[in-house]
């Protein structure tokens, strides 16, 4: 065990900061032998099985080409939940799991109709159909691939959604209100933002989830809220993870389409990260 932990310090010592490194240890050691911190000091001294020492070693030479863990080890947590993923997936962030957690405490108990919009792995859908068991969840995406995860996830997190294949760019909106809330993290990451990104998002992940164009910033947002303006209940309730550059003109956008008691809210690193909005 402690060649093994002495393997991966100094094998990515070169390409990843020190915490970074002592966060992988944690996972792979969880994943691989089902430890936890205190277990990795009580069995340093521990003979490691070889087909573990390759798995090791396989892991190591993975994280080198920037692979991201959650890929290599095919799961991502999202608060106390297990989401599977993998090439095809958008991992699941921190923030998000923030503004699962704001809109469960600012909803309360809902009993309605809900949709998660570019639901990519599903973990916002699965959260909320968690928090909130007697309502009717729903989650959207344009790819087969991450639907067929969040399938998977659904299922290994014991909660009931419906899953629809949906091009919300493409959608005509129903004429009769159906939805308490909406909830959306749509892509949203400007073009021009991709040469300040990590190798391991640019190389790996959906490109699909992630990108605008320059030139129409607040293009899935537009979309969405016009579905809402159609789909929402009167005073029912739209929720968007933005862009943090972007609180200001989406605040906007829906104040334009009519919208009502419009707020952004700070993510845990202060950043603009959530927008709130009512249908009128």
């Amino acid at each position: 065990m402690q060649k093994a932990l002495n393997l991966v310090r100094h094998s990515l010592s070169d390409i990843y900061p020190q915490g970074e490194i002592e966060g992988f240890i944690r996972l792979i050691f969880d994943a691989l032998c089902g430890y936890s911190t205190t277990d990795l000091l009580l069995n340093r001294h521990t003979e490691l099985p070889v087909p573990v020492t390759q798995q090791v070693v396989s892991i190591v030479n993975r994280l080198r080409q920037h692979e991201p863990i959650q890929y290599i080890l095919g799961k991502a947590y999202f608060g106390d939940m297990s989401m599977i993923v993998g090439r095809g997936v958008l991992i699941p962030r921190p923030e998000t799991h923030e503004i699962v957690e704001r809109i469960v405490a600012m909803q309360g108990d809902v009993r309605g109709r809900v949709a998660d919009i570019c639901t990519g792995s599903g973990c916002i859908a699965i959260a909320l159909a968690h928090k909130w068991p007697n309502a009717t969840v729903e989650g959207w995406d344009i790819s087969t691939e991450a639907l067929d995860y969040a399938r998977r996830n659904a299922d290994a997190n014991n909660v009931q959604v419906a899953w629809i294949e949906r091009d919300v760019l493409a959608y005509t909106p129903a004429h009769e209100p159906r939805y308490e809330i909406m909830v959306s993290n749509p892509p949203y990451v400007l073009d021009s933002e991709r040469k300040g990104m990590d190798s391991n998002v640019l190389q790996y992940e959906p490109h699909q989830a992630l990108f605008v164009p320059d030139e129409e910033p607040l293009l899935f947002y537009n979309a969405i809220a016009d579905i809402a303006q159609r789909e929402l209940l009167p005073a029912g309730v739209l929720y968007f993870e933005i862009n943090c550059r972007m609180g200001e003109a989406c605040s906007s956008m829906l104040r334009t389409k009519g919208f009502v008691d419009i707020e952004v809210y700070k993510d845990f690193m202060g950043a603009d990260r959530m927008v709130r909005c009512v249908k009128a």
